[in-house]
């Protein structure tokens, strides 16, 4: 047998009913004498449908709520109830005139028993319900405060990602700045200077009236005297062969042939990068035997740095700017482009779901 259910009206009120309005809808509504309707405004708590569905009794109480009556609808177990007790208070119907009317016991003991009886009426299937009710509400609040945890983890990693890219991106920046301000003026460039001021010093006599009237080779003179400096000081720190040994007018001027395909003395200003490198490394390869591999010969370095430079240039009559750093900065950007679409869309989420628990703590 399925659960019945009752609706109970004490006499409240929603704000703002006219509560003559109400008297007079509830009667019809009920369709009993208004003189009825108005002992049920008293305070007590009143039995106005019984034996109702689950489905129809949500009715009846949407109906009442609005007229403006506040009720409860409440679970009604079948009992056999005595005859005798002509003082209890009960909705009947008027069989031949179909006119309904509620009347009230005036004895205070039926009206204590009629109040325990509405207070402890309790269906099983309604607690069951209650409780399922309960624990899906439970869960939906538990799954929204995991995501909403979630977004806020993933907003500090995103955070902290964006600040690293930041601090990584100022960093290069800085450093590529001080190592073109530092390179020139570091110490050991200083001495450096020196050797190729006596290098330049020795054999300049002869050449400079011819270098008098041809600035460009001038310039390729001076890069070849300190190229052959720096190679001189590795080869004889490393007991290799000099660069006049190598062929040094041959030499330079292969290597003059190598500069002109690209811009101008920017082969002879890798060439004089890769001989500092060697020159710092001389003092350790000297300490290498002649069949080590690990011990660089200078004319294979030089051979290696200008089909390098060479590979590098052959189409440069198409393009006239290498494209290899033209991306580097640009990505620093978009990486961070992206980690802020990622935060606003985070914080979208965040605030979505906190929407949705206070809409949840409010009902």
């Amino acid at each position: 047998m399925s659960a019945t259910f009752k609706i109970v009206f004490n006499g409240q009120l929603y704000q703002n009913t006219d509560l003559t309005s109400a008297q007079e809808q509830l009667s019809q509504l009920l369709n009993i004498p208004h003189n009825i309707v108005i002992q049920l405004f008293d305070g007590k708590a009143y039995a106005l449908k019984k034996d109702l569905s689950s489905i129809d009794a949500v009715k009846t109480e949407s109906s009442l709520k609005k007229l403006g009556l506040i009720t409860k609808v409440e679970p009604q177990l079948i009992t056999v109830i005595s005859q005798s007790q002509n003082n209890q208070i009960a909705l009947t119907e008027h069989s031949k005139n179909t006119d309904k009317h509620i009347s009230e016991s005036t004895n205070d003991k039926s009206t204590s028993i009629q109040n325990e009886r509405l207070d402890t009426d309790e269906a099983p299937n309604t607690a069951a319900a209650i409780k399922q009710s309960y624990n899906k509400y439970k869960l939906l609040r538990n799954t929204l405060k995991s995501a909403l945890y979630f977004c806020y983890c993933a907003l500090c990693i995103i955070t902290l990602v964006g600040v690293v890219i930041s601090v990584n991106a100022l960093k290069n920046n800085f450093d590529t700045l001080n190592n073109t301000t530092t390179n020139n003026l570091s110490y050991q460039n200083y001495k450096q200077y020196l050797i190729d001021q006596n290098s330049l010093n020795q054999p300049t006599q002869k050449v400079t009236n011819d270098q008098t009237a041809n600035p460009t080779q001038q310039k390729s003179n001076e890069y070849f005297s300190r190229f052959s400096s720096l190679i001189n000081s590795y080869a004889q720190s490393t007991g290799q062969a000099d660069i006049k040994t190598m062929g040094g007018d041959k030499l330079q001027q292969h290597l003059q042939e190598i500069d002109d395909l690209g811009p101008k003395n920017e082969f002879w200003q890798q060439l004089i990068q890769l001989s500092k490198s060697l020159d710092n490394d001389k003092h350790a390869i000297g300490m290498l035997n002649n069949t080590d591999p690990a011990k660089v010969q200078w004319i294979n370095a030089v051979d290696w740095i200008s089909q390098s430079y060479i590979r590098q240039h052959q189409n440069s009559q198409t393009t006239n700017n290498s494209p290899v750093t033209t991306d580097e900065p640009s990505n620093p950007i978009l990486n961070l482009t992206l980690l802020i679409s990622m935060l606003s869309l985070f914080s979208l989420f965040v605030i979505a779901i906190k929407m949705k628990l206070r809409a949840i703590r409010h009902s």
